[in-house]
């Protein structure tokens, strides 16, 4: 490494460090605070509002870890707090790297704390959602296992793959599994591990609990191979009792985390975004709307039951965005070529502007052109 890169990577270190520092100060710093003092830095106040928000961060935190714990923090919010005067007194917080790290970090605060208060109104899963969830999985639970697993991961030409695949899943034991990627010289790595089912994905996880111990599996993604035998298997079963805690907790998760999507989706369907060309593709199979056209509705309606826009073919844009004039009819015919017209219709006082959002023309539309 030269010289040039050892200066270039300590300089990205320092910003990094002063930007996390430099986010709390804009967070808390420099204003007072209405909880209660811990310790000034020059003046700065850090009070006991930002220990606390640091100790609830600390997983497994006992009682009477509480008052250690606390002092510490201080002493990590001193430290960090003298690093922000430094950075800003040197002008570090207007340097572009510290600023698109703060602006990154704001983003990401920000997108956190929203999708936690949209989570808040998930209700608790009840007990027949996790009766059922643990009747749906007896791999997880009631036929629970603890597996000993021998993997390989090796690339492996894409026409000799089905070989592979008929030695391992006929029977042949590891030993002449590694054998033959010697014989083929194919570069492969070898571990054993043991894992109860839970820490095994659920999708890998029916495959590997129908295999009997000894024998194996493959998958394969392109010539990518992952070679995974089961060398020994020990019941280890777990009672609805016991795993109550655990299913509530991970069908908690998933709601919020299906909340969370379609709370995306509904932003992106009412959003308008606008793809540079190097990412168009992104446009196709996002649920943003793709392509708009804006056209202006004239000032006086040509039809007094409502205003009626004739739109390009549907190839040629997948949505509409019409402007309405400040008066206007109390709906907007859209008429489409070979298609019937769609009806929208707007509220009692019109808004300013509609957002029509067309399907994708289909192989049939096509073919009818």
């Amino acid at each position: 490494m030269t010289n040039h890169e050892t200066i270039l990577r300590s300089t990205a270190t320092t910003i990094a460090a002063a930007c996390a520092a430099l986010l709390l100060a804009a967070c808390t710093g420099h204003k007072k605070d209405a909880t209660q003092s811990a310790a000034r830095v020059d003046g700065t106040e850090i009070t006991v509002h930002q220990i606390n928000y640091r100790l609830q961060r600390e997983r497994g935190l006992r009682p009477e870890q509480q008052d250690d714990a606390s002092r510490k923090i201080l002493d990590q919010l001193i430290d960090e707090q003298l690093i922000v005067e430094k950075a800003e007194k040197t002008k570090l917080d207007l340097e572009p790297a510290a600023q698109q790290a703060l602006a990154a970090a704001r983003r990401d605060v920000l997108a956190r704390a929203y999708v936690e208060q949209a989570a808040q109104g998930v209700p608790a899963p009840s007990d027949a959602a996790a009766h059922a969830y643990f009747d749906a999985n007896p791999f997880l639970f009631s036929q629970r296992r603890i597996y000993t697993l021998q993997e390989y991961l090796a690339r492996v030409p894409e026409d000799r793959i089905p070989t592979l695949r008929t030695m391992v899943e006929g029977g042949r034991p590891p030993e002449e599994i590694e054998a033959w990627f010697k014989a083929q010289g194919t570069p492969f790595r070898g571990q054993q591990s043991t894992h109860p089912a839970e820490q095994i994905p659920l999708g890998s996880l029916k495959e590997i609990a129908g295999i009997p111990v000894g024998h194996g599996l493959v998958a394969s993604a392109g010539s990518q191979v992952h070679v995974t035998y089961v060398t020994s298997s020990a019941d280890a079963p777990v009672t609805f009792d016991k795993a109550r805690a655990a299913v509530a907790q991970f069908l908690a998760i998933e709601a919020r985390r299906k909340v969370t999507e379609a709370n995306l989706a509904a932003l992106k369907t009412t959003a308008v975004i606008d793809y540079a060309a190097p990412y168009q593709a992104l446009a196709a199979s996002g649920a943003a709307l793709a392509t708009l056209k804006d056209i202006e509705v004239p000032a006086a309606p040509a039809s007094p039951s409502g205003t009626r826009i004739s739109l390009p073919a549907g190839s040629e844009a997948s949505s509409v965005r019409v402007s309405l004039p400040a008066a206007t009819a109390s709906s907007v015919q859209v008429s489409l070529p070979q298609t019937p017209g769609l009806r929208v219709s707007l509220p009692a006082t019109p808004a300013s502007s509609a957002q029509v959002r067309l399907p994708a023309p289909t192989a049939q539309d096509a073919t009818k052109k």
